[in-house]
């Protein structure tokens, strides 16, 4: 891309060549002018910053060729588990809904329509994730110069829906862990109870991530689907993803018996074993699949003969019974990694309802004996 700068009497003007139309493929130039030399440099220097990301003027530009661009410019900086949710959000849901609009047409009523008809058939908790990528585009349109203004700002999402909670009390927590006594995968499903761990940072823990000596672990990294769908190793969910988290000794001592069994595997396979420092290995030592995970864990619930919950759930349990045993809610947040306590009194305010209650009674209980001793 270029840029012709001349001086025109008391004024400056540049031409600079824009990337070939996306509809047409015909060869575009936009002309502009100003009052000095050091100002036309500045905005020919702008034009060509955003023509590197493919976007200079929304003209006849579509959502769908809007959003083509979008994702492989965004991309880059997105977990992989995140640019495969947008990519699978985008194909199947915004360009599908609307898609063949012009982006600078786009308004407020297309939006709400597209809203309406995927609620039809999908979650509201879903469409409010249409909802977050929409605004995320449309506020780096604005940025880059194709629009005036987000028309998302003007669009309510739909509410959130509160899926009911599904956790196994302390009787239940009990009778799975006698039935997992034998499990090879005893020390997962302890840490997953006890720690709230969730199903990626279990299945990416790795051996140096442990301090056994110091009944501790710190989570470094997480695997989940990346945008071909394989399994992959990033970063933490958030920042506050990354933590350490103390064990207790039931905990400890699991992974030490896990830790002897995994040796003996390793020597058994011989050169078969691939080890890569995996806490849960398959048994050529690569990562444990969320397939095999899922099927080990219905087996274990049919085992114990408790309610069957889902395995994300064990993270549920285990905030639910520390809050119910009044451990302070900083302290739940900081072992489930997240963002602020808000989020996590918000998530289990089943739990805080009933210490309320039971902060009422106490707080009743203790005036009245103070009373009593008054006489």
């Amino acid at each position: 891309m270029r840029g012709h700068i001349t001086k025109r009497g008391n004024s400056w003007s540049a031409i600079v060549d824009l990337p070939a139309d996306p509809v047409s493929g015909k060869r575009r130039q936009k002309r502009i002018t100003a009052r000095t030399k050091k100002e036309i440099e500045a905005k020919v220097a702008e034009i060509i910053q955003k023509s590197q990301a493919g976007f200079i003027d929304a003209g006849k530009l579509t959502v769908r060729e809007f959003f083509a661009r979008w994702l492989e410019t965004t991309a880059p900086t997105l977990r992989p588990v995140t640019q495969r949710r947008y990519h699978d959000l985008v194909r199947l849901h915004i360009v599908g809904g609307i898609g063949n609009l012009l982006l600078s047409k786009l308004t407020v009523a297309d939006v709400q329509r597209l809203y309406g008809d995927r609620l039809q058939r999908l979650s509201p908790t879903t469409v409010r994730y249409i909802h977050a990528v929409l605004h995320h585009a449309l506020d780096d349109a604005v940025k880059w110069g194709l629009l005036a203004r987000n028309v998302i700002d003007a669009v309510e999402p739909p509410k959130k829906a509160r899926n009911e909670m599904h956790v196994w009390n302390v009787e239940q927590v009990a009778r799975v862990l006698r039935a997992a006594a034998d499990d090879p995968l005893e020390a997962l499903w302890r840490l997953a109870i006890y720690t709230g761990m969730r199903r990626g940072e279990l299945l990416a823990l790795k051996w140096s991530d442990l301090e056994l000596e110091n009944a501790a672990l710190s989570i470094q990294r997480s695997l989940s689907r990346g945008q071909t769908s394989r399994l992959e190793e990033g970063e933490p969910k958030s920042q506050s993803g990354r933590r350490r988290i103390t064990l207790s000794p039931s905990v400890v001592e699991s992974l030490k018996r896990h830790r002897i069994r995994q040796l003996e595997h390793r020597l058994a396979a011989g050169d078969v074993y691939e080890d890569r420092g995996y806490v849960f290995a398959n048994d050529t030592g690569g990562y444990l699949h969320t397939n095999s995970l899922y099927r080990r864990f219905r087996d274990l619930v049919a085992r114990a003969g408790v309610p069957s919950i889902r395995f994300h759930d064990l993270r549920h349990t285990s905030a639910t019974l520390l809050l119910a045993e009044g451990v302070h809610g900083k302290i739940v947040q900081e072992r489930l990694g997240h963002a602020n306590i808000a989020m996590t009194l918000d998530l289990y305010s089943h739990v805080t309802a009933d210490m309320q209650r039971q902060a009422a009674d106490l707080l009743e209980a203790s005036i009245a004996s103070a009373n009593q001793r008054m006489g």
